[in-house]
């Protein structure tokens, strides 16, 4: 058997890609501004869950997300990251009308993929769209993979309050399962029915709200059959799982006995199963040793990637504390080179 080692930036023979990396471009800032500031009440929740960080802070992430070159290149030589994978930062394009949506949605890809061109190798990215309008996403999914080159899209979870197990949505996953590209099912704060629990206590963002919403939105997803429909489908989420690893078992357990495979349709396979076949798992912004462990145990080496949250996290501290983890040699490999170069197809 292979001993067991430290995980930590003095690797030998595979590289260090993260996986759930932010940026903006400039336009998507300014329009984001400018709707906040002229229907304040329609996006209260939004600009709360954003609101739990100091004016500091956004400034600060603010230059970085926006930085597509040296800058970004030389924090990530710093730390020993050798590829980012790219994601737009919330909150993306979904607040926009579709047309809007479609046009800030096509800069940012385009955007994106001259920054991935200018640094072959270094950063990679994925294609953000607007699910408010479905057919026209699924569209813009397919010009970014196929013409610009990008691996994968990204929606931040809910679009008004609507989630992707709806019909309605189901031209995004054909095209994602044509492509053979994944899904990046990212936070945001809790839809308009569920929020209002969170807000007295500013729990709606990065504390509890952002990732309680991935997860209702993935048991969504798995409890509808999306899965059983399109069995090669990949969805990844980020935080070391958006809290459902260490709940698998009793999801298991108390849908069984309560019937929960029935309602609507019979699912082929236990919601466990769809997990570990259908989705995978970064460590963005929760890099912490033991739930990175239990993750191998319980989700697969094979479906857990490293990941950051740049800039949201300190590229220090994550890589510090995935030093603590105990892998294997091969497990070290696939966690933070191997995994996401299969899933996310890079070259």
């Amino acid at each position: 058997m292979t001993q067991h080692d430290k995980i930590g930036p003095e690797r030998g023979g595979y590289r260090c890609i993260a996986t759930e990396e932010g940026f903006t471009i400039p336009e998507i800032v300014e329009a984001s501004q400018k709707l906040f500031a002229a229907e304040p009440e329609r996006f209260a929740s939004t600009i709360k869950a954003t609101q739990t960080f100091p004016m500091e802070a956004h400034l600060a992430w603010r230059e970085q997300l926006l930085d597509l070159g040296q800058g970004r290149i030389a924090q990530m030589d710093a730390h020993g990251v050798d590829t980012q994978v790219l994601l737009l930062s919330y909150s993306g394009v979904q607040c926009f009308e579709p047309r809007q949506g479609l046009e800030l949605a096509r800069l940012a890809n385009d955007r994106l993929s001259e920054a991935m061109r200018r640094h072959p190798g270094r950063l990679a990215g994925l294609a953000t769209a607007p699910p408010q309008d479905p057919d026209a996403a699924a569209q813009e999914i397919e010009r970014a993979v196929r013409d610009l080159g990008l691996k994968g899209a990204l929606i931040n979870s809910h679009t008004n309050g609507e989630y992707l197990d709806l019909p309605k949505y189901r031209p995004i996953f054909e095209v994602l399962n044509k492509l053979g590209v994944p899904l990046y099912l990212h936070p945001r704060e809790p839809s308009p029915v569920l929020i209002e629990g969170y807000l007295p206590y500013g729990l709606e963002g990065p504390v509890w709200g952002y990732g309680a919403e991935v997860a209702i939105h993935a048991l969504r997803l798995i409890f509808s059959g999306l899965f059983d429909d399109f069995p090669n489908l990949r969805i990844v989420i980020g935080h070391g799982g958006e809290g459902i690893p260490p709940m698998l078992f009793r999801i298991d357990h108390r849908s069984a006995m309560e019937g929960q495979h029935t309602r609507g349709r019979r699912l082929r396979r236990k919601p466990s199963e769809y997990f570990k076949a259908n989705f995978a798992v970064t460590s963005s912004g929760n890099n912490w040793p033991p739930l990175l462990e239990l993750c191998r145990e319980v989700v697969g080496i094979d479906n857990l990637m490293f990941a950051i949250d740049h800039p949201f996290e300190d590229n220090a501290q994550a890589l510090a504390q995935v030093a603590e983890v105990s892998f294997t040699a091969e497990d070290k490999q696939k966690f933070f080179q191997t995994n996401a170069e299969r899933i996310f197809r890079l070259d």
